[in-house]
């Protein structure tokens, strides 16, 4: 037997809110429990007042919008619209089908009407309805009222589906791919770094992620400048971040103890808050008052901590030297003597060292010592028309130590030359990264404090208004990549200084969802975004040597968006799906450290940006088993540089000298574009059995972000190169398998797999100058970085994913293969158009994924499923590798960062030790594998086994 609130729903159902008096609470965790019933009733008629109002506390009555299908489907959308608890032997409905509900309706009324003609009747129960076998000519089945007579049951499993299991199964109902996470899932993967809680998911990676605390997602190859929006309630607050020689980070900011799920959309989408989001989009919600208070309660409250190990505790001093360093000097290899004929030729300087490293950082702690630790409080409190919820967390971790197992560094003495005197010895640091095996890393610690308030008031004609306030703060530290990929051979590498990062979003959200009107759901959302940042250089031995800079961003946002779902007879029934948005960004930059000639670039990026868009969608089933979707985007932005573009080159075209003082005139950097792109799908299930083929089509145009359009450090303007828009064509075709009691009457199988092409015509980057263009010549072209659009990126691949759940046990797995990677620019000094690594000075060279990638999870449900235990497993392909020959990136100051292939294993537990008591486990990297994170810039190893313990209390 199976109480299903809903199985998920149906595209074109109307979705309604119960009642506030009967709206339900719903449970955070995806698997409510399992229990044992035996029933064995005597029915008797009901008397009519109990029949308006269920044991459920449902409405009265209420208004259905169900078409007919399959009885299960049909039971299922019921239960969902009504708010009650349906219970039922998936053998009662097998192969039946229901003429739907259309119209007002009691809820014994409302189900007498769904199973007429398949020989069931509702039976009312103190928890809701139980289905049961009648005979068709029975008067009882006619008034919805049992049989006067007995019916024994035996035992029976009685399964509960969540709200965050109906989010879970969208992913297998799509058009397209997308994932979501639900709270236990981001507890499961918190990790070390906040990007941790990503991991597992396919087709999904985050890049840099040990460093700083934020968030930079990569989709099928797609990241950075708003190709991957991370909203946050909606809003959004990426930022982007210099990273020297080695590129950029965006980040966005969060802690995930304060996320309450998070929806991962692939490729473009067709939504208000979609724009520009070319390779997916990540909205992330965070606590509401159902993800607190317990069913039944009107007040809750979380307490929530964690002891972490595998670190310091405490961040070290800047300027602590790490790694292995060999004594060299900017520009001269080190050389050291053996052999020497007297004691004093090997004695200072020649002397060969016998400690390379620093002991100092290789104290690792024990793997159950904690020495860092985090904590979250909160509560909520359910009035008869409002929701307020609120939350605080605080972090502090230190610097983590590195695995032991793997390509860690050692120094190789084995290059030397025999003089007649002594024996010449020219030590280097072979391995992944100049870090031992088991050494503290510097730049790796970080401390968060993040409250969040939000309230949400039901108001009369079935509208909603959410009111919500999140503040992040963070210290923390990060390694300059070029510390390590080219200085460390002149100067040790060391802990940096802090830098700082203060968000304050503020977010307004408002629906209006009438129940009697089909053309009315209404969504109206704006927000604005405060990001203060200051970035530090490296550390106090050089403070001098890159930029330092203090960025405020600013972001303000609206967008509006209505359905409208109609029903045309026969002909079936279709929605309607229409908005628009727009975006309002100023960033200033002030520098921290003027100590070049050019120190008016050395600030940053200073300017404002507008971007405006609409969208019109209409989504079709001409039958039950096909569904039609087509609509389009139309996007416009204009930029505006704080700074003007002045040409050095007085002989260049562009250059105007108004004045007579031999010098070119300022030329502003203002920019403004437009593009309108389609989108399209089409799916079909054949047989009503959980078999779903789709395909779909889908452009998008990105308009150059803020960062893009302006000028700043290692960036400079051309008036002869004209950014465009990115123009995104996507391709994917696959097929979905979604089955309920395949093998046993409650397992549930999940099956994905998908083809997908993404093919990014005038992709966004920067590159050296060409000869031709202003500022191009011979000797400045390897040197001057020109932001442009290049020729194109293209992804494409094959992606696999599933899960498999008994109840008992469970299993979920995917992986990602890329057929094809290609980069391609018509440039100067370019021996071929198109490679699958990257483009001299390009941001991009960073940017692309391994060749594969994938996850295994195996888990069980021991003690009545209060304790879970399980193993998780990821497995990194790596990245393509430059060519010994004519490396086009070897030109200029980006060179492509390698990591290795590396296989990871998780352990996690979880224990309800009481209905107010929780205990989680987790034991990441347990083979303490010493790895390269995929995407990472700074050749930073990733933490070694880390333990974590976590402790719940609900109240």
């Amino acid at each position: 037997m199976h109480i299903r609130p809903t199985l998920g729903p149906s595209p074109f159902a109307q979705r309604r809110r119960p009642s506030r008096a009967a709206r339900p609470s719903r449970a955070p965790t995806a698997l409510l429990g399992s229990l044992t019933l035996a029933i064995c009733a005597c029915l008797a008629g009901l008397p009519a007042g109990a029949q308006a109002q269920t044991a459920a506390g449902g409405p009265a009555v209420s208004r259905f919008d169900i078409p007919p299908g399959p009885l299960s489907a049909t039971l299922n959308q019921y239960a969902r619209q009504a708010g009650l608890a349906l219970s039922f032997m998936p053998e009662q409905v097998e192969g039946k089908t229901s003429p739907g509900l259309q119209g007002s309706a009691s809820a014994q009324a409302g189900l007498t009407r769904i199973l007429a003609g398949t020989g069931l009747v509702a039976r009312s129960t103190a928890s809701g309805f139980v289905l049961e076998y009648g005979s068709p000519a029975d008067p009882g089945q006619a008034s919805g009222v049992g049989r006067e007579a007995s019916v024994t049951m035996g035992t029976v499993e009685v399964r509960a589906t969540s709200l965050e299991d109906e989010r879970k199964d969208d992913a297998w109902r799509k058009a397209g791919s997308s994932s979501y996470l639900s709270r236990d899932d981001i507890e499961r993967s918190r990790g070390t770094s906040v990007g941790d809680i990503f991991k597992g998911t396919t087709g999904v990676l985050v890049g840099e992620n040990r460093n700083s605390g934020g968030l930079d997602v990569n989709i099928r190859g797609m990241q950075g400048q708003g190709r991957v929006p991370i909203l946050v309630d909606g809003a959004r607050q990426e930022t982007t971040v210099y990273r020297g020689y080695s590129g950029v980070a965006s980040r966005s900011y969060i802690d995930p103890d304060l996320i309450g799920g998070i929806q991962i959309d692939k490729g473009p989408t067709l939504s208000a808050q979609g724009t520009g989001a070319t390779g997916g989009l990540v909205s992330m919600r965070t606590l509401d008052a159902d993800d607190i208070i317990r069913p039944g309660q009107d007040f809750g409250i979380r307490l929530r901590g964690t002891a972490i190990g595998n670190n310091s505790g405490s961040p070290v001093e800047a300027g602590t030297p790490a790694g292995l360093y060999t004594g060299g000097t900017f520009g001269a290899n080190p050389v050291y003597r053996t052999d020497c004929a007297t004691a004093s030729l090997c004695s200072g300087s020649h002397a060969l060292p016998t400690e390379w490293g620093y002991p100092e950082g290789m104290d690792r702690p024990s793997t159950l010592q904690p020495k860092s630790w985090a904590g979250s409080l909160a509560a909520a409190k359910r009035w008869e028309k409002i929701d307020l919820v609120g939350a605080y967390a605080e972090r502090h971790q230190g610097n983590y130590y590195a695995g032991t197992h793997g390509p860690s560094a050692w120094v190789d003495t084995s290059d030397t030359v025999r003089t007649p005197f002594y024996t010449a010895v020219y030590p280097t640091v072979q391995g992944a990264s100049v870090f031992q095996a088991g050494e503290r890393i510097p730049g790796t610690n970080f401390e968060s404090k993040t409250g969040l308030l939000k309230g949400k008031t039901y108001l009369p004609n079935d509208q909603e208004l959410e009111l919500s306030y999140l503040r992040y703060s963070s210290e923390y530290s990060e390694i300059m990549p070029s510390q390590i990929t080219r200085f460390a051979n002149f100067y040790p590498v060391s802990q940096p200084r802090n830098s700082e990062v203060t968000v304050d979003t503020y977010v307004s959200r408002y629906r209006w969802n009438p129940e009697d009107n089909p053309l009315m759901d209404l969504r109206a959302n704006l927000w604005r975004t405060h990001t203060r940042s200051t970035n530090n250089s490296p550390s106090d031995t050089e403070p001098d040597l890159y930029n330092n800079e203090r960025q405020t961003y600013n972001r303000t946002g609206l967008d509006l968006e209505n359905t409208s779902s109609f029903r045309h007879g026969q002909w079936g029934e279709s929605q309607l799906r229409y908005g628009v948005s727009g975006q309002w960004e100023d960033m200033k930059s002030t520098p921290l450290t003027l100590n070049t000639p050019s120190a008016a670039l050395s600030a940053g990026h200073a300017g404002d940006r507008d971007e405006y868009s609409a969208f019109a969608a209409w989504q079709y089933k001409p039958i039950s088993t096909v569904i039609l979707d087509a609509g389009l985007r139309y996007a416009r932005f204009k930029s505006n540089d704080d700074r003007d573009v002045v040409l050095a080159d007085t002989t260049s075209p562009s250059c105007t000298d108004s004045n007579g003082d031999g010098a070119c005139d300022p030329i502003p950097n203002s920019n403004k574009k437009s593009g309108t792109a389609p989108v399209a799908s089409i799916s079909w299930e054949p047989g009503n059995r959980g078999l779903q083929f789709y395909g779909r089509y889908a452009e998008a145009y990105r308009m150059p972000s803020l960062f893009e359009s302006t000028q700043g450090f290692s960036v400079t303007a051309q008036p002869d190169v004209i950014l465009k828009p990115e123009h995104t064509r996507n391709k994917e075709i696959g097929a979905n398998y979604l089955k309920d009691g395949l093998f046993t009457s409650t397992d549930k199988l999940r099956l994905k797999f998908a083809y997908f092409r993404n093919h990014t015509k005038d992709y966004l980057t920067r590159t050296t100058a060409n000869l031709w263009e202003s500022g191009g010549s011979e000797s400045s072209a390897s040197n001057a970085l020109v932001m442009r659009n290049i020729d194109g990126a293209t992804f494409n691949g094959l992606e696999f994913s599933g899960s498999y759940d008994l109840g008992w046990a469970f299993t979920e797995f995917g992986a990602t293969k890329y057929n094809e990677i290609e980069i391609c620019h018509t440039g100067s000094y370019r021996v071929k158009a198109c490679n699958d690594y990257g483009i001299a000075g390009s941001y991009v060279n960073n940017m692309v994924p391994p060749n594969w990638h994938g996850n295994f999870t195996l888990g069980t449900r021991l003690f009545q499923q209060r304790l879970t235990l399980g193993l998780r497993a990821i497995f990194m392909g790596q990245r393509t590798n430059t060519p010994q020959y004519n490396d086009d990136t070897s030109r200029s100051f980006l060179p492509v960062v390698p990591w290795h292939s590396y296989k990871v294993f998780d352990f996690f537990a979880s224990y309800e030790a009481s209905e107010n008591v929780s205990v989680d486990f987790n034991l990441d990297n347990f083979t303490d594998r010493y790895y390269l994170d995929s995407l990472g810039l700074g050749l930073i190893p990733a933490p070694g086994r880390t333990a974590r313990l976590s402790v719940t209390l609900r109240y």
